[in-house]
């Protein structure tokens, strides 16, 4: 009982400190510094934590106990016999944390080009692409044609962005191609704040680091590449408009000549148009659009955190798909008046079908 009072009295002294919490804690870093900084520990936290926000409260207050200046949550899971017990993983960093030795990647070369990844082709700008529909028997022959007509076109390096078997078994590859110096292509960081969002305004309102935090207009879509923005820039053409070129056919096949969803032809050059009046793709969000026209957006858990929700509700039913349970959100969310929500967490019933479901309303 003594105990219990002593907890009582120093929670209720712990409210009356003039200083925030904010004011001591250590900082999360975003992915891009913690991928750059090297961490000294990993720790992990257990908790019913209804919020991500909640989830890095907790980890916080560990790296402030472990001397950190700073942490990142790497992943937050279930635990696998309590459904609301949460286990997060988190890095932890030093003030003088140093930076960690870039390494150079490994890429492999197709007739003389390099095969970018998507982490390395997305931070460039490509200044072509080729487009094939043909049979190849596997994804080797596939890079090999692909390397083939980036080579004809000069290209230092491609990445495959997407590739398609038809009903015939040809197979419908698109790839962009990048010169040696290709431009820095600015790309939207997932985790970007709404610039629509109260978050949004109040952050701009901040400036300095709060207003870099926002979502810039005119950035790139961080989801790779966007086909019909492409096809206007390299081709002039609304995509769907050109066909592909069929460069090998399986001999039982017929060649495919008809209009694809996408466009390009890999004999043509890029437009003379200039990009100027062609703006790139900013959001990438999952939107979710209600019978009566709105539109709500789901926001990731990095992007979350760095909101405050007006209200948190949960919801209980069953729910086939992680789409279902999107669009029950959205519209939860619209009839609360949020323009943005989060899933915090989806909770499953031993007893049943039916799932609990909680979430963050933004406005």
């Amino acid at each position: 009982m003594t105990s219990l009072k002593k907890t009582f009295l120093a929670a209720a002294l712990f409210t009356l400190l003039p200083v925030s919490f904010s004011s001591f804690a250590a900082e999360e870093l975003t992915p891009e510094r913690a991928e750059a900084l090297t961490s000294f520990k990993e720790v992990t936290s257990r908790g019913t934590y209804m919020s991500f926000s909640d989830a890095a409260r907790a980890i916080s207050k560990i790296a402030d106990k472990e001397g950190a200046a700073y942490f990142y949550i790497t992943s937050m899971n279930t635990h696998s016999s309590n459904p609301s017990l949460r286990i997060v993983y988190a890095n932890l960093y030093k003030a003088d944390a140093v930076a960690k030795e870039e390494e150079k990647p490994k890429l492999r070369q197709f007739r003389g080009v390099y095969e970018y990844p998507k982490t390395i082709a997305v931070g460039f700008e490509p200044y072509d692409w080729v487009r094939l529909r043909a049979y190849y028997p596997n994804q080797y022959d596939i890079n090999e044609a692909v390397g083939k007509a980036a080579a004809a076109k000069g290209a230092y390096a491609f990445y495959i962005d997407r590739q398609i078997e038809t009903n015939s078994r040809n197979t419908e590859v698109t790839a962009y191609l990048f010169k040696e110096d290709a431009p820095i292509r600015h790309v939207q960081p997932e985790n970007a704040i709404p610039y629509d969002s109260e978050a949004g305004r109040q952050a701009l309102a901040e400036g300095g680091e709060a207003a870099l935090q926002v979502e810039k207009p005119g950035y790139y879509s961080s989801t790779a590449f966007n086909e019909q923005y492409y096809a206007e820039k390299f081709e002039g053409t609304k995509s769907g408009s050109q066909s592909a070129t069929t460069e090998q056919v399986k001999p039982t096949a017929t060649a495919e000549t008809t209009a694809v969803n996408t466009a390009g032809v890999t004999t043509q050059t890029p437009s003379t148009a200039t990009s100027s009046s062609i703006l790139p793709p900013t959001r990438s969000r999952y939107t979710v659009t209600l019978p009566n026209g709105t539109k709500v957006e789901e926001l990731n858990d990095a992007t979350a955190a760095k909101m405050v929700p007006f209200d948190s509700i949960s919801f209980r039913g069953y729910f086939a798909t992680d789409t279902d349970i999107s669009y029950q959100a959205a519209k939860r969310a619209a009839e609360m008046g949020a323009k943005y929500y989060h899933i915090t967490r989806v909770a499953e019933n031993s007893r049943g079908v039916n799932r609990t479901v909680y979430i963050d309303l933004f406005r």
